[in-house]
């Protein structure tokens, strides 16, 4: 994915974790789903997008597509000290099933 996420986000949400494949998410909303699939824009860098694989009450395991490299995991370590510092926009169609 290489174009920024446009329209109304989906979920804001708190990355914690985060690793070059992944990170946990912690959710402001109850109905996010195993297989969901969503992207989220960090500033000056290409949008990120993957996969939810786990969902435990408002935490998420989230996998990303390609892996990220330290300039984007310091983004979301330094950027994310507070709830709803990102802004989840759903990919439609392209959810994975039993992902």
């Amino acid at each position: 994915m290489t174009e920024k996420p446009t329209g109304t986000a989906y979920a804001l949400a708190t990355a914690r974790h985060v690793s070059s494949d992944g990170c946990q998410l912690v959710f402001e909303r109850d109905d996010v789903r195993r297989g969901q699939r969503f992207a989220f824009a960090l500033d000056g860098a290409e949008p990120v997008s993957g996969a939810v694989r786990w969902v435990v009450g408002d935490r998420a395991g989230f996998a990303f597509d390609s892996p990220i490299g330290h300039d984007k995991i310091r983004a979301l370590e330094q950027g994310n000290r507070r709830p709803g510092a990102l802004d989840l926009y759903l990919i439609r169609g392209q959810e994975r099933s039993g992902a």
